[in-house]
């Protein structure tokens, strides 16, 4: 098995996190923008953008998080995401995804393409930080806490960290040492995902 399907079967969602790591911030750091900056996107447009968001700013973010979306989230599904919420407290910090919008604007495209290379380029940033993650012996979730973004949840959580107004919040990544088991993955059969057409 290569090296980098093996670090593709081993990225899980890891939920119960901690900080338990030799690993200094600054390394972190260093490797995940290593990473960031090799990632092809769309014609080049490097619309990506991740904050870093460690220690007691990190628990003030989930925080805030918490607080927004108990009166957002509703029965079942704040039952659910409360505790990978709180969780994400424990970790060694949080990777944010944005999209800075200036930058979008610029992408060489039709109007009707841009939103589908900027999801496109923001996908790929996070799918390799993740695999980054992976190989350092991290591990942590995706989540997509911008629920609420209609009563300015994106703007305060930028407010919050100091960051840009026209960067675009697209999914928050919560991750530190692996705590627990994540389970068994299921799998639907390979031939329903691909097809294999001519010789």
């Amino acid at each position: 098995m290569s090296a980098l399907t093996e670090l593709t079967k081993n990225r899980r969602s890891q939920y119960v996190i901690g900080n338990n790591t030799d690993l200094t911030n600054e390394e972190i750091v260093e490797r995940i923008t290593k990473i960031v900056r090799e990632v092809p996107s769309a014609s080049n447009s490097q619309t990506t953008r991740v904050a870093f968001v460690f220690g007691d700013k990190n628990v003030e973010l989930w925080d805030h998080i918490l607080d927004v979306q108990k009166d957002v989230l509703q029965g079942d599904m704040w039952e659910r995401m409360s505790g990978v919420m709180e969780g994400a407290k424990n970790g060694v910090g949080t990777i944010i995804f944005f999209e800075d919008l200036e930058a979008v604007r610029e992408m060489p495209t039709s109007p009707s393409r841009v939103e589908v290379y900027k999801q496109n380029n923001d996908a790929n940033v996070q799918y390799a930080t993740w695999l980054a993650l992976t190989e350092m012996g991290l591990g942590g979730t995706l989540q997509h806490m911008n629920v609420g973004y209609e009563q300015g949840f994106d703007k305060s959580v930028k407010e919050l960290l100091g960051l840009p107004e026209h960067w675009e919040m697209q999914a928050q990544m919560p991750f530190g040492s692996i705590e627990g088991d994540p389970g068994e993955k299921e799998y639907i059969e390979d031939s329903e995902r691909v097809r294999v057409i001519g010789e």
